[in-house]
């Protein structure tokens, strides 16, 4: 009987504790997004704007050479390009923000007892949520017409919510690893950029040489947006590789990048 009873104690105050964490996340999340839009005209649409605008801008210098590679289409091209841009933008944002929260929130883990895991996590919570009101539901649209499968179109949430743990691996890591590496922001930038190069976002895939094309494949962006636009914008049998190997990869990243911050946030203190 006694059993049962710490069972259950210990059961409530796991749940609590999780509760907190979740409450301190969306808090800061909500923080963050008043102070980036305080004083804007459009707010979170600015999350949406942004893809547009470089969508249309890739368009215009490169729709017409590269339209043949999407069946002659320029509109197969922009729908295309708008796919890519989504995810590299979000990823990009999400970890760069990401990135220095433990140290920018030093001086209140220095004060209260809060987990430093709550600041990156409210970082990609709070990208997640402008998404969410944006484009998400943008490129669910995209695969209810584009594809016109109903199977693609229920895979949509998952490879985002995929997309979403990948980008909180990784920015766990970095936000963890900028503690000890200040160099880690300018490295990031120049990583950053090369990521977004290396994915085929304003390019067909076919234009990277065979030979180049498999050291690709353990680009993470890359792999995040070729497992979107399988369940966006592809017709035909579904790929189902392509998107179990993204989830499956996108679930290590996470669980990576969540044990490596545990290792390490123990020494915070002493650096911050």
């Amino acid at each position: 009987m006694s059993t049962a009873i710490a069972a259950a104690s210990s059961s409530r105050a796991l749940s609590s504790t999780w509760q907190r964490r979740l409450e301190l996340i969306r808090l800061s999340a909500l923080r963050q997004l008043r102070a980036r839009y305080r004083g804007s005209a459009l707010g979170v649409l600015w999350s949406f704007a942004n893809p547009l605008l470089t969508t249309a801008i890739y368009t215009l210098i490169f729709g017409t050479a590269f339209a043949r590679y999407y069946g002659g289409s320029t509109s197969a091209y922009v729908v295309s390009a708008f796919v890519g841009v989504v995810v590299v933008t979000y990823f990009l944002q999400a970890t760069g923000e990401a990135l220095v929260t433990v140290v920018a929130s030093g001086g209140l883990l220095n004060k209260i007892a809060v987990d430093p895991e709550t600041f990156p996590a409210a970082a990609v919570a709070a990208n997640t949520f402008q998404q969410l009101m944006t484009t998400f539901p943008a490129l669910l649209l995209i695969a209810l017409f584009a594809t016109h499968d109903p199977l693609r179109v229920l895979l949509v949430p998952f490879v985002l919510a995929g997309i979403v743990a990948m980008t909180l691996g990784i920015a766990l890591a970095l936000s963890a690893l900028y503690v000890f590496f200040r160099d880690l922001a300018y490295l990031w930038a120049i990583v950053g950029f090369v990521l977004w190069l290396s994915s085929p976002v304003f390019y067909p895939s076919a234009l990277v040489p065979a030979t180049v094309r498999q050291f690709l494949i353990v680009n993470p962006v890359g792999m995040a947006i070729g497992a979107i636009r399988e369940v966006t914008i592809a017709t035909g049998p579904l790929a189902v590789a392509t998107i179990a190997r993204f989830l499956v990869a996108a679930l290590v990243v996470a669980l990576l990048g969540h044990l490596l911050f545990t290792r390490l946030r123990s020494e915070f203190m002493d650096l911050l």
